[in-house]
């Protein structure tokens, strides 16, 4: 029997699937530029709840997890092997988080862990860890005329001119106290993560296609105080902030993988972008000043 393929388009390339994955854009391409299938995986590890990671390479990386086993080669192929009594569709984050992450490092590429916004053809990267406010700001900024480019993973490409962001897939996460906050109507809506309480909202018309120039880096973070701190990080502190929202950083750092031509291409973004601070009020809502601070003070000096 013929094998059934599903063709997409994901930052800027086109994928060839052996699963159908709806919350990607379908593309008419049949020139694929990567390839995501299943595959007899051997398992490396013993502990089903432990992550085992064999090879770190450029060409090859392969690691084990609590729902299977993947295999990224030479930038162009993911291959992926669920454990025993695992549904396919709970792979489904790795494949578009550390696997994406991986596959594109090996075709020199960065990414980031952050959402990215886009107005008038320029992006904005939105970066914060959980709690810190990352989904409320991008949802305020897309109600107010923003367009979505990614939730979740980020990939950036240096070019002799400008910093590229690559969009992603039409889909924002939400966690249930922002949806009951924003009013959703969480029958039409997704319910995705059992362990973090979590909702997919269809972003289609509020996305953005084109690969757009990056402008700015915002560092989301919470404090006791009363007020919102705002202001442009500089020296150390700049690639500090940068490295932390590397995707793979944790990776990097664990396995000595990181090499100077990694750090050069970080130390090449943050000399070239304004990588920002943004500290907001514990328990308060902030969004109004939030939004006129991205108007104003990083979208208004373009």
């Amino acid at each position: 029997m013929e094998q059934t393929w599903f063709w997409y388009r994901l930052y800027g390339c086109t994928v060839r699937s052996e699963m159908e994955y709806p919350h990607l854009l379908d593309t008419d391409s049949r020139t694929e530029d990567l390839t995501i299938r299943i595959s007899e995986l051997k398992r490396r590890i013993k502990d089903p709840k432990g992550c085992f990671v064999d090879t770190i390479t450029r060409d090859r990386i392969y690691f084990c997890n609590q729902v299977g086993c993947f295999l990224i080669t030479g930038g162009t192929q993911i291959e992926i092997c669920p454990n025993p009594g695992v549904e396919i569709e709970a792979m489904t984050p790795f494949v578009f988080g550390y696997c994406i992450a991986m596959l594109f490092w090996q075709r020199g590429l960065t990414a980031i862990h952050c959402s990215a916004v886009e107005k008038e053809g320029k992006a904005l990267l939105i970066s914060g860890y959980s709690g810190a406010g990352k989904s409320t700001l991008t949802t305020v900024l897309l109600e107010n005329g923003y367009r979505l480019m990614t939730d979740d993973v980020a990939i950036l490409k240096a070019t002799d001119d400008e910093i590229i962001v690559y969009p992603a897939f039409p889909q924002q996460k939400l966690c249930r106290d922002a949806v009951e906050r924003n009013r959703m109507d969480t029958r039409e809506l997704i319910y995705i993560d059992e362990d973090r309480d979590k909702y997919a909202i269809p972003r289609k018309d509020h996305f953005c296609q084109d690969p757009c120039e990056l402008i700015g880096i915002i560092c989301l973070n919470v404090h006791k105080e009363q007020e919102l701190v705002f202001g442009e990080i500089a020296g150390a502190g700049k690639l500090t902030a940068f490295l932390e929202n590397l995707f793979l950083f944790p990776m990097f750092r664990a396995n000595q993988v990181f090499t100077p031509q990694d750090m050069q291409w970080c130390l090449d973004v943050v000399q070239r972008v304004p990588v920002y601070g943004m500290i907001r009020p514990e328990g308060l809502d902030c969004t109004a000043q939030q939004l006129k601070i991205v108007d104003d003070r990083i979208f208004g000096n373009q």
